[in-house]
């Protein structure tokens, strides 16, 4: 149905956000169309009149969800929302992985959270954020000025929005670290020197950068995973000291930073559970209350869990954080970090059980992760059904059906719920399903690179995955002109019609190697792999143009050295192919060594060849020095 609405109703601020987002979503804006007015009230409602439309609300973002809500209602007709509603819910968008998004990709992704009803978006910024003193910082890394970030946060607040910044402030920096200004003053290879003056002195400079650019009094100071914590250049300088110590010491002077900053932090807590148990996830045990006691009382703990099938761990590990005497928030997985397609069916499963947990233990502050490990090569916009769940079940407060997913999929996003969830195709292979696996495996990832001579993954693979992929290509292929989600449809199938041809294309060569069929391997160095080379300039393209339309140029030239070395290694293996087959070559040494599993397995297991194995230099270059 046809929506043609007025905004003279609405003021001058909101009347500009509602008019972008109403482009988004296929609504027509003019002065002759139906008014809408907008209120303030103690409930989300969302009718229709005669001759007119009106919205309800209760915080500022359910204006937008309630935009998308029109579509559907006839005259006379009301929606009453249940009185359920998130106290935070958020995306996090990983802005450090190699990928940082573009202005347009941000405010693109800024209305498209406002459509679902979102409050509030983190950027994670490791060192992709400018801090005045500090001109290595992100340098060349596609770093945000300040002026960017008063832009983004200028628009998400018309939006109803909180920008909510999270950094880094003692492990993973090693991106930053590798440059003069941060390298004098490092622990070990990512993590900050605990108890220099010059860390804090950067960390103050670091805070007081984000409490100028944020609305939010709100910051993530990160602190996870620093496992070696005190084992490098602290220990000669001060002799082995427990981690826990120095944790907390050093939290306890970033805090008291952000309290005179004027901000409030949060922090993800594996770090204290790692402490106790050295490991993050248990099913049972208790943290000292030695250190919970030493935890300031201005930090939010941030209990991150994207991969738990086991409801006991879950509530286990919920108890444990809310013995602390500080708030608790969830931050569960959009998966898209394993490769360059989303794991949206794994993130729905993993997502309802943990969100059970969490309505159980009164937690209702979410955060939703979009990592982007190893290059951020999959689209911010590939995991919309998981942050579409995430909405919809925290705005009614319960469990939400599939038919009210496919409606408000139309209405979001104005696709099909199940077309969205083919963007997980490149890594549905028969095997992989959610049902039959643990984690989510990435085949479309380590069969991309995997040496066609080399053939490290080559038994990580079943017989029919050519097949499998050329079917895969032409389904997502068929939605490539979606006016919206095209260029992501026509990015993975055109990565699918490219695999339809490389997948299997060492197992092939290996076997016609061994047999001696020369026959066979001219055909593959003249046919299969000029094939392929062709199909991999098309998804290189298809690649870029999702680049750019999303990210700034910055990291691309890593994708682009990355499938450089690719298609040199196809071209290469053609030309010693082709040396063998005519007798100017004894033999191809690479081939002659045998095929192992990568995982160490045995012959005969009956699991699922496919792995995940998320690393294209221990991939593509399995001979490295």
């Amino acid at each position: 149905m046809s929506v043609v609405i007025s905004l003279s109703k609405v003021g001058k601020k909101l009347r500009d956000s509602l008019s972008d987002l109403c482009a988004d979503i296929g609504f027509s804006v003019c002065e002759t169309g139906t008014p809408l007015s907008i209120a303030k009230g103690d409930s989300f409602r969302v009718s229709r009149g005669k001759k007119s439309y009106r919205i309800s609300y209760r915080k500022k973002s359910e204006i937008f969800r309630g935009l998308t809500m029109l579509r559907g209602l006839e005259p006379g007709e009301s929606f009453t929302g249940p009185d359920a509603m998130p106290e935070t819910l958020c995306y996090m968008a990983d802005e450090s992985r190699n990928a940082v998004m573009n202005p347009s990709g941000i405010r693109r992704m800024i209305r498209t959270l406002a459509a679902m009803g979102y409050d509030s978006l983190m950027l994670y910024t490791e060192d992709t954020y400018e801090v005045p003193g500090y001109p290595y910082f992100g340098h060349m890394r596609g770093r945000f000025s300040e002026k960017e970030l008063k832009e983004i946060d200028d628009y998400a607040f018309s939006f109803g929005i909180e920008v909510i910044p999270c950094i880094q402030t003692l492990a993973h920096l090693a991106t930053a670290i590798r440059w003069p200004g941060l390298s004098s003053f490092s622990d070990t290879g990512d993590i900050l020197l605990a108890g220099d003056d010059r860390t804090y002195a950067f960390l103050r400079a670091a805070l007081e950068t984000c409490s100028r650019c944020f609305r939010s009094r709100r910051i993530n100071i990160g602190m996870d995973e620093a496992h070696q914590l005190g084992l490098g250049r602290y220990l000669r300088q001060h002799g082995y000291r427990k981690a826990s110590d120095i944790m907390l010491e050093h939290l306890g002077k970033v805090a008291a930073i952000c309290e005179e900053v004027g901000l409030a932090p949060m922090m993800w807590s594996d770090m204290f559970f790692r402490m106790a148990f050295g490991t993050y996830y248990v099913r049972e045990g208790e943290i000292a209350p030695e250190i919970m006691a030493k935890v300031p009382s201005n930090v939010t703990l941030v209990y991150w869990d994207y991969y738990s099938l086991d409801a006991q761990r879950v509530d286990h590990m919920l108890e444990c954080h809310q013995k602390f005497n500080n708030p608790t928030v969830f931050a569960g997985g959009a998966w898209k970090w394993s490769c360059i397609a989303p794991h949206n069916r794994f993130s729905l499963k993993s997502t309802k059980l943990q969100l059970e947990c969490c309505a159980a233990h009164g937690i209702n502050s979410v955060i939703v992760t979009g990592w982007g490990d190893n290059g951020g090569e999959a689209s911010q916009f590939s995991t919309l059904p998981v942050l579409l769940y995430y909405a919809e079940r925290l705005y009614a407060g319960e469990e939400v059906g599939e038919e009210l997913l496919r409606k408000r999929s139309r209405e979001v996003f104005s696709a099909e719920w199940d077309d969205l969830l083919l963007f997980d195709l490149p890594n549905a292979l028969p095997g992989a399903e959610p049902d039959k696996i643990s984690h989510p495996v990435n085949p479309c990832k380590y069969l991309f690179y995997n040496d066609p001579l080399e053939g490290l993954l080559d038994k990580h693979m079943a017989p029919h995955v050519a097949l499998d992929y050329a079917d895969f290509a032409k389904r997502l292929l068929a939605h490539q002109n979606d006016t919206r989600w095209g260029y992501i449809y026509r990015c993975l199938g055109t990565l699918c019609d490219f695999l339809a041809v490389k997948s299997d294309l060492g197992v092939r060569i290996t076997d016609a190697y061994k047999r001696g069929d020369n026959d066979a391997l001219h055909l593959i160095a003249t046919r299969d792999i000029p094939s392929a080379v062709a199909r991999l300039d098309i998804f290189t393209g298809a690649f870029r143009t999702q680049w750019y339309t999303e990210n700034k140029h910055f990291g691309f030239s890593n994708e682009e050295i990355r499938i450089g070395g690719l298609r040199a290694r196809l071209l290469s293996a053609a030309g010693r192919i082709e040396a063998y087959v005519g007798g100017d070559a004894e033999k191809i040494e690479e081939l002659e060594e045998p095929r192992l599993w990568v995982d160490g397995r045995k012959e005969g297991d009956t699991r699922s060849p496919y792995i995940s194995f998320n690393s294209w230099v221990a991939t593509a270059t399995v001979g490295q020095m």
